[in-house]
């Protein structure tokens, strides 16, 4: 099977791909414990056999691997434009970011137990605390709380945010975490 991503995906691989993920998200918010999961369990869930589990992925663990991984690169590839641009007046990348954990808050749930995926998720956000600050490029950096420590705070604020069912809109978050940081 060929690598190119500009050749056409077969709708039903697609579909195969869609359902098995499903049935891990739909599973692990069962039981967040990912030894659990089994190949049967999954098959069962999606609707499909074993033999087509295995067609796509090595084991449970691959396809949380693939999963997790497509949903770091569409957070990186959803923030990239605003993040290679100047300043400008667009929304921010805060709100693009928190825009797709909304979209995707049950499976972003479940990721958020995974230790790696918390981890690529800080230097994601570490790196849009500090485009930020370029952008607004204040007088006295020396006053400014150390970066670190508003994208752990920051993150801290999302994980409980898609703990309680994501309650606050993108933008609204992104307001409340704006005020915390400001100084005058």
């Amino acid at each position: 099977m060929s690598t190119n991503p500009e050749e056409k995906v077969d709708p039903r691989v697609t579909r195969t791909k869609r359902l098995f993920r499903e049935a891990l998200i739909s599973l692990l918010q069962e039981s967040a414990d990912p030894h659990k999961v089994t190949v049967q369990g999954l098959a069962s869930r999606a609707g499909l056999n074993r033999a087509t589990f295995y067609l796509h992925y090595r084991d449970v663990e691959d396809l949380l691997e693939q999963l997790t991984r497509e949903v770091l690169d569409e957070l990186a590839r959803r923030m990239r434009p605003l993040t290679e641009s100047g300043p400008s007046k667009e929304q921010s990348p805060l709100v693009s970011f928190l825009e797709q954990i909304f979209e995707n808050a049950a499976l972003f749930q479940v990721l958020m137990e995974n230790k790696e995926f918390r981890h690529r998720l800080f230097a994601m956000l570490t790196d849009i605390v500090s485009i930020r600050r370029e952008r607004r490029k204040t007088a006295d950096p020396a006053k400014q709380v150390p970066i670190q420590i508003v994208a752990a705070s920051s993150l801290g604020i999302v994980s409980w945010w898609i703990e309680e069912g994501t309650p606050y809109s993108p933008s609204y978050l992104v307001d409340q975490i704006n005020q915390m940081y400001r100084r005058k």
